[in-house]
């Protein structure tokens, strides 16, 4: 198992920035706003010849309300796995009456603690960090987690305490599963109920979700890395900077994924936002599998399926390709059907079609039917694949404006009849045809 290196500290501190520096990426959304994290995060990260997960955490709050008693109990769960703590105080504001109290928890939990000092920007400020001795820890690191400074000296502080084992498992080559969708369609559910723990804060209120939390699991004995996200508004329902920030991080999880998962709520069917999203979910070339979610509220299913089937290829004919599974997250219901069918989609995805028959395929196709615009044949004179992870297929053909969109979506139609390619996007790209005679290069 790796080692599981876990942030603490009371809100606003710097605990997200500190995240982000380690992780060397902006993976949790940083806001002066207390509370803006809320849910446990995971990340994988190498340093020198030792792996670990670091974990940021909701901040440590006296408040009486819902959200702070469920972002506590994350943070508890979080202490009682966690190998190293670093217990993160701020400098500029020095020892608050909750910092000893936080101090006090994390000396009963009896695990590896550095305390770190952070906004320290220069070495003339470090006199501000001294004070923090009496808090009782003498593993202590001063940094800038903002301008990363002593990040690496705090790297190796946590290197230190990390026992080497060679058959730790590469967490980065496990399938990558992104959850997308509006708020409130259940994509907390779903990771709690898949991890069969509370990793994600649940509640009827939209937006509680704000980061892209990534969180390992293993279904059917096979490993997964799983990312929760906030869910994505309209944009005219993005109203403040808030909203803006978690859609960004959504969409920066997006990017690492390799699959996503675009979660519909049964009792809500497809709307604009889904269309929305599913567009995004085209622009960035990601294969996709719609899950329909709270299937258990439904007592009319056969009726049902026909009806979000059709709502599906008629809202959002240009993903026609993605295949629909009803789920629930209440109850589990082929909950494990969506990482098979991931594994399918994923492989589709990668695939490198045979030359030869791809060949045959397009011959077969333009001789079936043919595209005529204005008394000129659209002629296809050389056609490969050149890229996976989409499969991208160029073709070099003898005029460029004869390529008629229809006629792109017939082609696209007989690969996925040849070759299947469901649940994938295809890239079909077209040039003008050159050949070289007598070493001139002359269009055809």
């Amino acid at each position: 198992m790796l080692t599981k290196v876990v942030i603490v500290g009371r809100p606003n501190v710097g605990k997200s920035a500190l995240f982000n520096r380690l992780v060397g990426k902006k993976k949790a959304i940083i806001h002066s706003m207390p509370g803006t994290t809320r849910d446990r995060n995971d990340y994988e990260i190498s340093w020198k010849d030792k792996k670990l997960i670091i974990t940021d955490t909701a901040g440590w709050s006296t408040d009486n309300s819902v959200f702070s008693y469920e972002m506590s109990s994350q943070l508890n769960v979080a202490l009682e796995k966690a190998d190293i703590i670093l217990f993160i105080v701020d400098a500029k504001t020095g020892i608050h009456p909750i910092d000893k109290q936080i101090a006090q928890q994390v000396r009963l939990s009896h695990k590896t603690t550095i305390l770190v000092v952070n906004k320290i920007d220069t070495q003339a400020e470090e006199i501000k960090g001294y004070e923090f001795y009496s808090l009782g820890f003498d593993d202590v690191v001063f940094v800038s987690a903002s301008h990363g400074r002593n990040s690496g000296d705090l790297l190796d502080r946590i290197w230190d305490n990390i026992k080497y084992d060679r058959k730790t498992k590469k967490v980065e080559n496990f399938l990558k599963i992104i959850l997308v969708g509006k708020p409130n369609v259940g994509k907390s559910s779903f990771v709690n109920a898949i991890s069969k723990e509370e990793r994600s804060i649940v509640h009827n209120a939209p937006g509680t979700t704000r980061d892209s939390l990534s969180t390992h699991v293993k279904v059917n004995n096979k490993d997964y890395i799983i990312i929760d996200t906030a869910g994505l508004h309209r944009g005219s329902k993005m109203k403040d900077d808030m909203g803006y920030l978690s859609s960004l991080s959504t969409s920066y999880a997006i990017d690492d994924a390799d699959v996503a998962v675009l979660v519909a709520d049964a009792n809500q069917g497809i709307g604009d936002t889904e269309v929305k999203i599913a567009r995004l979910l085209c622009e960035k070339n990601k294969p996709v599998i719609v899950a329909v979610n709270k299937w258990d509220l439904i007592a009319d299913k056969e009726e049902a399926v026909k009806c979000f089937t059709d709502q599906l290829r008629e809202r959002i004919k240009f993903m026609n390709w993605a295949n629909i599974i009803f789920v629930s997250a209440k109850t589990g219901q082929r909950l494990d059907r969506v990482f098979h069918e991931a594994e399918l989609v994923f492989e589709q995805y990668s695939k490198e079609l045979v030359q030869q028959e791809f060949n045959d395929t397009i011959r077969d196709a333009t001789t079936r039917k043919p595209y005529v615009s204005k008394g000129k044949t659209l002629k296809l004179k050389e056609y490969a694949q050149v890229a996976t992870k989409p499969p991208v297929f160029v073709f070099s053909v003898n005029d460029v404006k004869l390529v008629h969109f229809s006629y792109q979506r017939y082609l696209e139609n007989c690969l996925r009849t040849k070759f299947g390619l469901m649940g994938t996007p295809i890239v079909l790209k077209f040039r003008k045809y050159y050949r070289k005679e007598n070493g001139v290069l002359k269009c055809y």
